[in-house]
């Protein structure tokens, strides 16, 4: 073979090759510096599928993290449209700040095109699972929500949360988020007893993104709290029965029913009223005695109760009854679901709410506005321009549901 037919071949296999290169960049088997992924790009998903993203923010917001992912960026949502719907009605996806997440701000290992190809095809049943739940509501809140929550919440304490505090702790994002719910406030009560206890984020604020129907129990590392001991929380509980019950569930309209809620959040309102954070002369007498232990068994057994319904929905409604609960719905997905779950379940430190008593629930709100309770609470910016009628119609509409 002379020189000049080399010279021809080593030129068209490197053509080839140079050709080959930037497809593979361009539909996203690997990434190639200086080429984009078409699935980069608003418009490949939605030449087949129905557009379920308003802007390309859903995605992936440079705003909040600087270096974009490699992989599937645009059109998350027409795969994952249950997810989307949660994450839009979550606190990060209804925030009008800048610094709001898209999907792959916080999924930073998004799909490539060879991962989605096995993921899609080549899927052990794990996966499976993850394309089953595309079309089974029942099968995602329940089943496949728990295992996805145990790998992320993991994934989340070993690096400190460190996506979390990319956006919260950054100094040049402080004054987008001074005065906001998104403000990190480290003098606060509650953050105070994170560094103390040396919890990361996520254990306290563990379904805030997607803002779950049905709340995914923590199975990760314990707090504190979540370390006492059921059976001996049963016998220290003897002393809360006369207001909240033998279980948990009070009878007295004017006394919480704290059965179920978040092990966490109760240890943290024991140590609130113990400290004079929270006033209350009936509490302040009743924790005096107690010790981070028994707080913490109290709050293990509490958590194990199951909730009853203060107020169960007649099975028949007039058209007032009906409209008003409507009007409920509505009021409290927009002005507090973000925080409390779309069914009022709570989220970590977040109570839960459904079920309780709605004169509880008034009383507290009137505590927030007033600053009577938790002065440094988000609480009390929600509440003070709702009306006393609207306020009612949301916890009405709490009290029917199940909890």
């Amino acid at each position: 073979m002379n020189k000049k037919l080399q010279i021809i071949i080593a030129s068209s296999i490197g053509v080839v090759g140079l050709i080959l290169i930037i497809v593979a960049g361009k539909i996203g088997i690997v990434p190639v510096v200086g080429i984009d992924s078409a699935f980069q790009a608003e418009g490949t998903c939605n030449t087949c599928h129905e557009t379920w993203y308003d802007e390309s923010r859903y995605a992936f917001n440079p705003e909040g993290n600087k270096e974009l992912p490699w992989g599937v960026t645009v059109g998350c949502a027409e795969c994952h449209p249950v997810q989307f719907e949660e994450y839009k009605l979550s606190a990060m996806g209804s925030s009008k700040s800048p610094l709001k997440p898209g999907c792959v701000n916080c999924h930073d290992n998004p799909h490539s095109v060879f991962r989605w190809f096995k993921h899609m095809y080549l899927a052990d049943e794990g996966w499976k699972d993850v394309q089953r739940a595309l079309r089974d509501r029942d099968f995602y809140n329940n089943k496949l929500t728990p295992r996805l929550a145990k790998t992320a919440r993991e994934h989340f304490v070993a690096t400190d949360s460190k996506t979390c505090r990319e956006c919260h702790t950054r100094e040049d994002h402080e004054s987008i988020l001074k005065g906001t719910i998104g403000e990190f406030r480290p003098d606060i009560p509650p953050h105070k007893q994170m560094l103390k206890d040396g919890l990361t984020c996520v254990q306290c604020h563990q379904n805030l993104i997607h803002n779950l129907s049905v709340p995914a129990a923590w199975q990760g590392k314990q707090t504190k709290a979540q370390q006492g001991q059921i059976d001996a929380g049963r016998v220290k509980s003897e002393d809360c029965a006369g207001c909240h019950g033998e279980d948990g569930n009070s009878e007295d309209s004017m006394f919480p029913s704290i059965a179920g809620f978040n092990a966490n959040y109760t240890y943290m309102q024991l140590l609130a009223f113990r400290d004079g954070i929270r006033k209350s002369d009936m509490m302040e007498g009743t924790v005096a005695d107690l010790n981070e232990q028994d707080m913490a068994d109290l709050a293990v057994y509490f958590e194990a109760q199951k909730m009853n319904t203060t107020a169960p929905v007649p099975k028949v409604l007039n058209l007032q009854q009906r409209a008003d609960i409507e009007v409920g719905q509505s009021l409290y997905e927009t002005l507090c679901a973000r925080c409390h779950g779309l069914t009022g379940r709570g989220q970590g430190v977040l109570p839960p709410l459904a079920g309780q008593y709605p004169d509880y629930m008034l009383l507290q709100i009137e505590a927030f506005r007033s600053g009577d309770r938790s002065s440094h609470s988000v609480m009390r910016d929600i509440v003070k321009d709702v009306s006393e009628a609207d306020l009612k119609l949301i916890a009405d509409y709490l009290a029917g549901l199940e909890p």
